[in-house]
């Protein structure tokens, strides 16, 4: 258990920095760019001014900068997955209330909101587009976090699924790395195939709150 903590510790790290090197180049390049719009427009060459701000979107689509959670850690997994995810035409809604700081070890949290979500993008990205929608609630009361997501999916309802935490589900990578995560808070994790719509619901016990 904890050699997989230290590697996804290493992976969410690995991911992030990737991702903070991905926004200064953007910004780097930003200034170029804006000149080289701006000399197109003065020469009034339209055709090839659109098709630059439309590589330029593109490239902004692959960065999500919107906050998800007063949460910082959780907020950077989500931003890295999320971008990605909307970059597929995966729409995403969010309803996260949890507290700033928690005792919840960084690469816990990497491991079950990473792996969950990475599952959850997976199957989206095999429905048709317009039909791609990853939904996450989050919420915290007396050290407890519940956690439900809910994505699409294809295909019929599984009925041998389980919806208890030692059953032997296998949905996506990671599933039992997010389920010694669970087990070391004392939780539990449920998985409900509904035929075009799974879920996942984690509850974790005995989270503190940081001051």
């Amino acid at each position: 258990m904890y050699r997989e903590e230290m590697h996804y510790k290493d992976i969410y790290y690995e991911e992030a920095e990737k991702q903070n090197k991905e926004v200064q180049k953007l910004k780097h390049d930003m200034k170029h760019k804006l000149h080289e719009l701006y000399h197109l427009l003065e020469n009034s060459d339209g055709h090839e001014l659109s098709e630059k701000i439309g590589a330029m979107c593109i490239e902004f689509e692959q960065i999500d900068e919107k906050q998800y959670s007063d949460n910082p850690i959780v907020d950077s997994v989500l931003r890295i997955k999320f971008g990605r995810a909307k970059a597929r035409g995966i729409k995403v809604e969010t309803s996260i209330r949890i507290p700033k700081q928690m005792q919840l070890d960084h690469g816990d949290i990497g491991v079950l909101y990473g792996n969950l979500v990475d599952n959850a993008v997976e199957a989206c990205s095999k429905v048709p587009e317009g039909q791609r929608f990853v939904k996450i609630e989050n919420k915290y009361q007396s050290g407890i976090l519940l956690l439900v997501i809910t994505n699409s999916k294809t295909g019929k309802k599984n009925k041998s699924l389980k919806t208890t935490k030692k059953d032997n589900i296998r949905h996506g990578h990671g599933v039992q790395s997010v389920r010694k995560v669970v087990e070391k808070y004392n939780g539990t994790v449920s998985f409900t195939d509904k035929g075009d719509i799974f879920e996942v619901s984690a509850m974790l016990y005995g989270i503190e709150v940081k001051e």
